[in-house]
């Protein structure tokens, strides 16, 4: 896993060269060579570059969240998950665009710029883990950290034709990221090979262990109703060659129902992330000691669709969010946990998102669309990736998602190498 100073240069060189992608808000050049200057390499992941998400705390760097407003503020301390990391000999080259207040799918951002798609042009690259995505689709670096609360990391890695992971609530340490909804916020991992997910959760979870998992005894539901029903032709052919080739591995596949999954998901998940959003943004500015109010940050909202969403979150009051996490958020739970049981599955299997990367101009009208499919587990805190396991005859990426029980990550994790390695296409087919 060690990467010399070659590599990291190389990474430079690239976040210079693919500047026009607008996928890096912040690039950290000089304290990255120093980093890798004093780096001991037998640290697991020695001199190993990668770029967080511009809501992640990083010392000595803007958190701007995607605003204008806190784009030259700099932070004094790190995000505990940032500390794992660089312990264990990462260097951090610089923070990733992302949607205006991590709240949209697109991209695109009035703010700071939009990201664009490495090898889509006129296509968006997905979100709010925007330049997360883009900067690993480009090859500026092999590895990044996103955040995803409805879709964040998943979406943007099925655009691109990227893995995808994020891992069961509460795995990775929330201190030090700016919050949209505790109750479903993470971070996640966005890469172009397996190995590198497996050595970024590695330390950031401290669970390095890897169980033993065959494809012949796994046995994967696909829930037909919502997360298929949904799809554009494309993505449901592309996907259907997915799983004719899960039963050739010997995976059994199994027709199952989560009723009202989607409806459910957004009873539960939209009052719970508007009313934490306005509840707990105010509290992250006071605790990293920002000059700006969150009453400055909203006025200064530069995208038209994040204004619209914040005014919308205003009116969830405390009943509608009581109601969410007492009664929508345990029903939704508990359907999942029937369905699981009753027909003895180890996980999930469905397309990331039911729709191909929009064009720009029609993007931010499909939000609830495009998170359609990630939405549910992200109010029930399964681990979830999404593998770039097909395409179509054109060549654009199609993710599928794989979503185990709550607490099975490194399972989850191991089940998505082999399908990796023995599922076509490849990621470096997708280009």
């Amino acid at each position: 896993m060690a990467a010399s100073g070659e590599r990291l240069h190389q990474a430079l060189l690239q976040a210079f060269k693919q500047r026009h992608l607008n996928s890096l808000s912040w690039l950290a050049a000089e304290p990255a060579l120093a980093a890798a200057g004093s780096d001991g390499m037998d640290a697991p992941l020695a001199g190993f570059p990668l770029v967080v998400k511009d809501n992640i705390d990083v010392a000595g760097m803007p958190t701007s969240i995607g605003t204008a407003l806190l784009a030259e503020e700099p932070v004094n301390r790190s995000a505990e998950l940032v500390t794992r990391l660089q312990r264990a000999g990462a260097i951090i080259i610089g923070k990733a665009s992302m949607h205006e207040l991590a709240s949209g799918t697109s991209g695109l951002n009035a703010a700071r710029g939009d990201v664009l798609h490495p090898f889509l042009p006129g296509r968006v690259v997905g979100g709010s883990s925007s330049g997360s995505a883009a900067a690993v689709a480009a090859g500026i670096v092999s590895a990044s950290i996103g955040t995803d609360t409805g879709a964040s990391v998943r979406l943007p890695a099925s655009f691109c034709g990227l893995i995808g992971f994020r891992p069961s609530l509460t795995r990775y340490p929330q201190q030090g990221i700016a919050p949209i909804s505790p109750s479903r916020d993470t971070a996640g991992i966005i890469a172009q090979r397996m190995d590198d997910v497996l050595a970024l959760d590695a330390v950031i979870s401290g669970e390095s262990a890897l169980p033993a998992v065959a494809l012949a005894d796994l046995r994967l539901g696909v829930p037909r109703a919502h997360f298929w029903h949904g799809c554009e032709p494309a993505v449901a052919a592309a996907a259907e060659t997915v799983l004719h080739r899960l039963r050739d591995l010997g995976v059994t596949v199994v027709e199952v129902s989560i009723e009202q999954a989607g409806e459910l998901a957004v009873q539960a998940g939209y009052p719970m992330a508007s009313f934490e959003m306005l509840r707990d943004l105010p509290r992250y500015l006071q605790q990293r000691g920002s000059r700006f109010s969150f009453d400055q940050l909203k006025s200064a909202i530069a995208s038209p669709d994040v204004q619209a969403l914040v005014a919308d979150a205003e009116t969830i009051g405390p009943e509608r969010y009581q109601e969410a996490l007492n009664h929508w958020k345990p029903l939704l739970i508990a359907r999942y946990q029937a369905v699981f049981q009753q027909h003895r599955l180890d996980g999930l299997v469905f397309p990331t998102v039911p729709l191909l990367p929009p064009p720009v101009a029609q993007a931010n009208a499909l939000f609830r669309q495009l998170i359609a499919n990630c939405e549910p587990a992200t109010v029930v805190g399964l681990p979830c990736i999404s593998l770039p396991l097909a395409q179509t005859p054109d060549g654009i990426p199609v993710g599928m998602e794989f979503q185990f029980a709550t607490g099975e990550d490194r399972r989850l994790l191991a089940a998505a190498a082999l399908l990796m390695a023995q599922v076509p296409p490849r990621i470096d087919e997708l280009k």
